[in-house]
């Protein structure tokens, strides 16, 4: 394993491994028959599972397909490199993790889950639920390792507004064909938050 991996025992190994199992039959059977059309008992047959694990690994058809394993690392990341680096520049470390790690495994599979996750309705809205709840987690984390008090305005508007473009950078890599590097996109968005949006530019 490496060091931007989810680390665990046996246990944990085999719950992933489960879990990416699930996720990637449950993919192509969307993208065959639809998102509506396939019931969580159809996901639980193809993939050899009772539907009661896909409930308890996912809790939400929509969560399968927007579950990614990496998504605690870049918060964990973040709180760990502070506070001995700057807020960006651990950012920044985060970000190459994330990429290297995510990217690095399978970026053809988060193509396919960004592209159900903006045709299909009840995933978006449910995204827009995950990222709000990331946002949370994150000013909690950024608190804890500043020193601020928990629900701190700054650190709260902050971890809302980095959530926000994180989630407006996937919108812009999706129409764009992802064509633009995933990591270019995040690494302006940075730059941007450190230096200024200047719109007039």
């Amino acid at each position: 394993m490496t060091e931007t991996e989810p680390a665990g025992g046996l246990r944990e190994r085999k719950r992933l491994a489960a879990m990416q199992r699930i996720q990637a039959v449950a993919l192509a059977l969307f993208e065959e028959h639809g998102f509506t059309a396939v019931t969580v008992e159809r996901i639980a047959d193809a993939a050899d599972v009772s539907p009661s694990s896909v409930y308890r690994y996912f809790g939400t058809k929509e969560q399968i397909v927007l579950w990614d394993e990496y998504d605690p690392v870049w918060v964990e990341r973040i709180a760990n490199d502070l506070p001995g680096k700057t807020l960006f520049d651990a950012m920044r470390h985060a970000v190459d993790a994330l990429v290297s790690g995510a990217f690095g495994s399978d970026e053809a599979l988060i193509r396919r889950r960004v592209t159900l996750m903006m045709e299909e309705p009840s995933i978006e809205a449910s995204s827009a639920l995950s990222s709000y709840r990331a946002a949370e987690a994150f000013g909690a984390a950024l608190s804890a390792r500043l020193g601020k008090e928990h629900g701190d305005l700054r650190v709260q508007l902050f971890s809302h507004a980095i959530v926000g473009a994180i989630t407006g950078g996937i919108h812009h890599w999706y129409e764009s064909g992802f064509t633009t590097p995933l990591q270019h996109i995040f690494e302006q968005g940075l730059a941007s938050f450190e230096n200024g949006f200047d719109l007039a530019d």
